[in-house]
């Protein structure tokens, strides 16, 4: 479980969570998922996360390409020409105890995809000072998604 200060900057928020960009370009699937979880994973743990990475197509971005992974987010370049990166802040609701979003296309192999991961922070209760981070989804849009053959 990794802990995130209420208090803390876009920019502290962004800093974290590049770092499991870091993590993720290690391949160290099984570390994420067992600090962050994946509520994607339908079961598949760790290697959904894995899955969900492979398993990208982009023929626009990458044509031809049927192999990815994560690569170092400092040194891509080119690809996407607008990768999100976005830090959304949201009003504690009993309901609904998500309070920060953070969005962010990924680096693939080398280049910025439009591949976006989905990070979540949420709290048990309005006067936590600390939220819990949580992979929440690794997506792409769906216009360009491909079905990748069996």
């Amino acid at each position: 479980m990794v802990l995130v200060p209420l208090s803390a900057t876009d920019d502290e928020l962004l800093q974290l969570v590049r770092s499991w960009l870091d993590v993720l370009a290690a391949e160290d699937y099984q570390r994420v998922f067992d600090n962050l979880g994946y509520a994607m994973a339908h079961g598949a743990g760790a290697e959904g996360l894995r899955r969900d990475i492979q398993n990208y197509r982009s023929p626009k971005l990458y044509p031809g390409v049927s192999a990815f992974r994560v690569s170092d987010w400092r040194t891509a370049v080119g690809g996407n020409p607008k990768p999100t990166v976005l830090v959304r802040r949201y009003k504690y609701m009993k309901s609904l105890p998500i309070v920060r979003t953070i969005e962010l296309d990924l680096p693939l192999n080398g280049s910025w995809s439009d591949l976006e991961a989905d990070f979540v922070v949420t709290v048990q209760h309005a006067h936590d000072g600390d939220g819990v981070l949580a992979l929440e989804d690794i997506c792409a849009p769906q216009g360009d998604k491909e079905t990748p053959d069996a």
